[in-house]
């Protein structure tokens, strides 16, 4: 763990690790920000170098909620009877652990505080699961004495088990060539990764370093390998290397897995610590983050959400992942798996306007019934894209490889994705990165409630990414056979005219469409009476005109 992550989590985290009868959260609000003005054009303070780099790359200003609590207030606050759990930049206040719900009044009377809000009670369970003195740091001395690196025959059985979810994406080829998400930083937010530090599939991230930290939010430590393994199967899709055996679609990029979720119980507080987590995910550099978490109900009636909540911007997660994406952050969350109950409905952070909502198909890229669906609450379609999330290739706590199902799994086989395609295009930005990857699947024409666009094209996806300039990208017939896609990049919002000539009819059809600047894919549909055989596609961008051969 570098020396400047380890300071970020101390000034985030820190407080004293200590455990009483039965305890409450709550989060406490502050009026403001008296001293930002003298902090904010100082990036250097609460941002990493990444970070900054990340917000460049993406055109993000400095803004207020960069800026951390004020200390004084925080002092003041610890001065009453509770212990300061962790802090908030971007909803200004602190989550704190109380003996008792009385003490409320007592905080309300401070006078810098603007609310109180009770998060529920705080429940330490699942530390009693046999905790493994494990620290990152011990693993990596450990790990880096016993690893070995182990190569694959032929490209045949690269991806292993998981060669159905890497080819339903169409990724084969980028993993095999080495487009794996190097360099590329990823947060995981999840419910534990139970023994991921002793399995031979991850050893890669220990001996290589590309664990650059983590944090336990609800224990408030730093060992995440003593929980629940929720985080080890989604780890499975993301950062498996096991060439023959099983491979995740970003195994070689760098990592910080954040421990936010208690699987023994669901109390709003959970939604807090995501948010947090999400927050130094953002400080510490995270070009992705990846929630294979969704919230809906909760142990109390009162703390759960209504479908009128699932508008984009009402529950806490959502507007802490919509933050996060505002920061260039590609932000990517599971719907959810209450297809075939009675909700239905996706749930938070998934509803998300700029959140990449993930349902789940097979492996012939058919819907499933248990993956949610949309629309929100406000009416805009959801989920965004799909993978496959049935049967998809998993890592227990043994190291065994087995097969599982849910969005959960879905959404970091699209984590991964994008991280090739941040590989790739580095300097490219997350709003285009996300563009790319929508408009690369099949159906990105007609998005339906059930999978979005459907299944992305990864190989597409990683051609448009790199393009630039008026230029055709790609040519191709959609899945039906009706249409003819066709992936063009344009410097600036213009007219175009696009040909269609047949190598002996001549001229089949000619069309003028308006593209906006930089990446835009058109469907075209084909005639039933058009001949197949050797075509041109010939598009004229005002004064110049591109072309390209292909077969119809």
């Amino acid at each position: 763990m570098s020396k400047y992550i380890s300071v970020i989590i101390f000034f985030i985290f820190f407080g004293l690790n200590q455990t009483f009868g039965q305890q409450f959260y709550y989060f406490v609000g502050f009026k403001d920000k008296p001293y930002y003005k003298e902090i904010v054009f100082s990036p250097s303070l609460y941002l990493s170098p990444k970070a900054i780099e990340r917000r460049t790359i993406n055109g993000v200003p400095l803004n207020p909620n960069d800026v951390p609590p004020d200390t004084t207030y925080i002092n003041a606050l610890a001065k009453l009877p509770l212990y300061i759990h962790a802090k908030s930049r971007w909803f200004n206040g602190c989550v704190v652990l109380v003996n008792s719900k009385s003490i409320e009044s007592e905080i309300k009377l401070l006078p810098f505080v603007s609310s109180v809000k009770y998060l529920g009670p705080a429940n330490f369970l699942s530390e009693e699961k046999g905790s493994r003195e494990a620290s990152i740091k011990t693993q990596l001395s450990i790990l880096e004495q016993s690893f070995t690196t182990r190569k694959t025959a032929t490209d045949s059985i690269f991806s292993g088990k998981s060669h159905p979810q890497i080819s339903l994406i169409n990724a084969d080829s980028l993993l095999m060539g080495e487009v794996n998400g190097e360099g590329i930083l990823i947060a995981v937010l999840d419910a534990g990764f139970y023994n991921l530090d002793l399995i031979p599939a991850f050893k890669h991230l220990f001996k290589e370093k590309r664990i650059i930290a983590a944090w336990d939010l609800v224990a408030n430590e730093e060992d995440v390998f003593n929980d629940d393994d929720h985080g080890l199967a989604v780890m499975s899709c993301l950062a498996a290397w096991q060439p023959g055996k099983i491979m995740g679609t970003a195994p070689k990029a760098n990592y910080i897995l954040l421990r936010t979720e208690n699987s023994y119980s669901e109390y709003l507080s959970e939604e807090y610590f995501w948010a947090i987590a999400a927050e130094y995910a953002d400080s510490a550099g995270a070009d992705i983050i990846n929630s294979s978490l969704g919230y809906t109900k909760h142990d109390e009636k009162s703390m759960g959400h209504k479908y009128s909540e699932l508008d984009g911007k009402t529950t806490i997660i959502t507007q802490a992942a919509e933050i996060a994406a505002s920061k260039g952050i590609i932000v990517v969350a599971s719907a959810g798996n209450e297809g075939d109950k009675s909700w239905r409905q996706i749930s938070a952070p998934a509803d998300g306007p700029n959140v990449v909502a993930v349902g789940a198909v097979d492996k012939d890229g058919q819907y499933v019934g248990f993956s949610s669906v949309g629309p929100t609450a406000d009416k805009r379609l959801k989920p965004d894209l799909a993978a496959m999330g049935k049967n998809a290739a998993l890592i227990d706590k043994n190291g065994t490889i087995y097969e599982g199902n849910g969005t959960s799994y879905a959404c970091p086989i699209v984590s991964g994705t994008f991280a090739q395609l941040m590989q790739l295009a580095p300097n490219a930005g997350s709003n285009k990165i996300k563009e790319a990857l929508r408009l690369s699947s099949l159906t990105f024409y007609e998005p339906d409630k059930y999978i979005g666009a459907g299944v992305p094209n990864v190989n597409l996806a990683a051609k448009m990414v790199q393009a630039f300039g008026d230029s055709i990208i790609d040519i191709e017939t959609s899945e039906d056979g009706k249409h003819l896609l066709i992936a063009l990049n344009t410097r600036r919002t213009q007219k175009v005219e696009l040909k269609i000539i047949h190598s002996i009819i001549g001229e089949l059809s000619s069309e003028s469409v308006t593209l906006q600047k930089g990446l835009n894919r058109v469907a075209i549909k084909i005639n039933k009476k058009r001949p197949k055989g050797l075509c041109r596609l010939i598009v004229s961008f005002g004064q110049r005109s591109s072309e390209v051969v292909f077969m119809l």
